[in-house]
C-alpha cells in the first residue's frame, strides 16, 4: 500500500485543490481541525460507551479499552449506546466546523451543506471480519453522485488502529456492483480488473487530520489491531439544488427523533438547519443496494459463524 497524497498545502490554493480532488478522488489533509475539540467530543462518547458497560474501567477510558465481546452495527446492545452518542450536540456541530465548510465550499461551491445524517463509529479490536470491507458511498445514500465524505478520527490514529484507506482514483469507474459482507452496512463493492492498475493508498493519522473522498471513490479500514477502539465520525456534503434522499434527513439508523436527540441541547440554533437549504428529495433505489440472489446463502453462513464465534468468545470471558 503506497502512502497517502499529502494535500496541506494546497489548502491555500483552492483550484489546485479541486484539480487534486479531481485527479485522486480524495484529499488527504494535516491540522485541519482543533484537537482539543475532537478530543472532548471523544471524550463525550467515551462516557457514552462507559455507562453502557462497554469499557475496561481500570484503564484510562480516553483510551477506550473495550471489557466486552464486541458489539457490532445492528446488535441491539450497540444500538442503545449509539442511541446516546447520537444524542451528543458536539457530535452533530463538528459537521459545521468553518474548517470543513471552507474546505467543502472549494470543493462543491458556497451553498455546500453537511446532511443531518451524521455517522460514528465505535470499532472494536480483534474484530477483523467486521473491518469495513471495500465499498462506495453512492450506493448508501444515492441522490447525487456529487456527494463528498469527511472522515474524522477522534484522536491519533495509526494504521493498526483501522484508519482509512482509498483506492486512489477510483471514482472515475462509476457505480461498482455490490456483493455481500459482514462489515459496516453489510456490502462490498465488486472490484473489475481494470481497477488492479490502481493503487491503494494509506497513511497515520495525527489528532486533527481528515479525509475528504468522493461519493464514488471506493474505501476500507484497515484491520483494527491496537487492543483499543477506533472511534471516528463522518460526514456528507452536497451543494444546494442538488438530489437528496429521503434517509439522509433522519437520524442515523433512524432509532430516535429528532426532537429527542435536540432535547438536551444547551444551543438549537442548529435544529433543523437543512430546512432552510434548496435540494431535491427523490426516492431512494432499493435495487442499487441488492446483490447477486445466488449469493444470500453464502451471506447467510457468514453471519452464522461469526455469531457462533462471539458465542464462544462470551462463553469464555464468562460475560
Amino acid at each position: 500500500m503506497q502512502v497517502f497524497t499529502d494535500s496541506t498545502a494546497l489548502i491555500s490554493e483552492p483550484s489546485k485543490l479541486r484539480q487534486r480532488f479531481e485527479e485522486e478522488g480524495y484529499l488527504f489533509l494535516r491540522a485541519v481541525l482543533a484537537p482539543e475539540k475532537l478530543l472532548e467530543l471523544r471524550a463525550q462518547i467515551v462516557n457514552c460507551l462507559n455507562e453502557a458497560g462497554w469499557l475496561d474501567r481500570q484503564a484510562d477510558l480516553l483510551d477506550a479499552i473495550p471489557a466486552i465481546v464486541p458489539y457490532v452495527e445492528g446488535d441491539e446492545g450497540y444500538l442503545e449506546a449509539y442511541n446516546e452518542v447520537q444524542k451528543l450536540q458536539a457530535f452533530h456541530e463538528l459537521a459545521h466546523d468553518p474548517a470543513i465548510l471552507s474546505l467543502m465550499a472549494v470543493l462543491l461551491g458556497d451553498s455546500a451543506f453537511p446532511h443531518p445524517l451524521a455517522v460514528a463509529r465505535l470499532m472494536f479490536p480483534d474484530n477483523d471480519e467486521w473491518s469495513t470491507p471495500p465499498h462506495q458511498d453512492y450506493p448508501n445514500n444515492q441522490g447525487t453522485e456529487s456527494l463528498y465524505a469527511c472522515w474524522i478520527p477522534l484522536d491519533d490514529c495509526p494504521q493498526r488502529l483501522g484508519s482509512l484507506s482509498v483506492l486512489r482514483g477510483s471514482h472515475r469507474f462509476g457505480v461498482l456492483p455490490l456483493d455481500y459482507a459482514l462489515g459496516a452496512g453489510h456490502r462490498q463493492a465488486v472490484l473489475p480488473t481494470e481497477l488492479d492498475k490502481l493503487d491503494w493508498v494509506g497513511g497515520d493519522f495525527n489528532n486533527g487530520d481528515l479525509l475528504l473522498f468522493h461519493s464514488l471513490t471506493v474505501h476500507r479500514a484497515l484491520h483494527n489491531q491496537s487492543g483499543r477502539m477506533r472511534l471516528s465520525v463522518d460526514y456528507r456534503y452536497q451543494a444546494e439544488g442538488e438530489k437528496l434522499t429521503e434517509p439522509c434527513l433522519y437520524p442515523h439508523f433512524n432509532r430516535i427523533s429528532w426532537e429527542e436527540i435536540y432535547r438536551g441541547w444547551s444551543d438549537r440554533a442548529l435544529a433543523y438547519y437543512w430546512q432552510q437549504k434548496d435540494f431535491e428529495v427523490v426516492p431512494w433505489n432499493p435495487d442499487m443496494h441488492n446483490i447477486n440472489p445466488h449469493k444470500e446463502a453464502d451471506a447467510i453462513k457468514q453471519g452464522l459463524r461469526y455469531d457462533r464465534k462471539r458465542e464462544r468468545q462470551r462463553q469464555e470471558s464468562g460475560s
